[in-house]
C-alpha cells in the first residue's frame, strides 16, 4: 500500500511519539482509530448502496474470476480482425472438384498479371498487400496465369 512497508510505518510511529510527546500521542490515537472505523463504516455502507442499487454483488473473489480484459476494446478489434482474416483465407482455399479455387477474385487477379510479374498486389488500397507468385498453390489461377505469360513470352 503506498510503498509502505512495516518497517517505514513503525519509524514514523516513533518520530510522531518524539514529535507529540507522551502526553498527546494517546489522544492522536484514538482519533486515528476512530477516523478508520469511520472510513471503514463508510466503505462498506457505499459498498451495499451500491449492491441494493446495481442488484450485482461487489464482492472481489467473484470480481476476480470475472475475464474483464475480454472487454478491453483493443482486444475486441484484434479478435475481429483475426476472425475476418481466416475467413478469408478459408474462402480462399474452398476449391472446386477439378482442384482449382472458385473464388471469382482470384480469376480476376488472375487476368491482370503481367510478363515477369513477382508479386501481386492484393487486398484494398488503404491495406495493400504484396504476395510473392511463387509462393503460392499451384492450383491457384493468379500463379498458372503468372506461369502461362512467362511461357509465352520464352517461345
Amino acid at each position: 500500500m503506498f510503498g509502505l512497508t512495516f518497517e517505514k510505518l513503525f519509524l514514523v510511529a516513533i518520530i510522531a511519539g518524539f514529535v507529540l510527546g507522551p502526553q498527546r500521542l494517546p489522544g492522536y490515537a484514538h482519533r486515528l482509530g476512530r477516523a478508520v472505523r469511520t472510513l471503514r463504516h463508510f466503505v462498506d455502507s457505499t459498498r451495499s448502496t451500491a449492491e441494493a442499487e446495481m442488484g450485482v454483488p461487489l464482492r472481489r473473489s467473484e470480481w476476480e474470476s470475472l475475464d474483464l480484459k475480454q472487454y478491453d476494446p483493443r482486444r475486441i478489434v484484434a479478435d475481429a480482425l483475426r476472425e475476418n482474416d481466416a475467413l478469408q483465407e478459408n474462402d480462399a482455399l474452398r476449391e472446386n472438384d477439378t482442384g482449382t479455387p472458385t473464388d471469382p477474385e482470384l480469376v480476376a487477379e488472375a487476368a491482370r498479371v503481367r510478363p515477369g510479374q513477382k508479386y501481386l498486389i492484393t487486398g484494398p488500397s488503404s491495406h495493400p498487400r504484396r504476395v510473392l507468385i511463387e509462393s503460392l498453390p499451384e492450383n491457384d489461377p493468379r500463379r498458372i496465369a503468372a506461369e502461362a505469360s512467362t511461357r509465352e513470352n520464352a517461345c
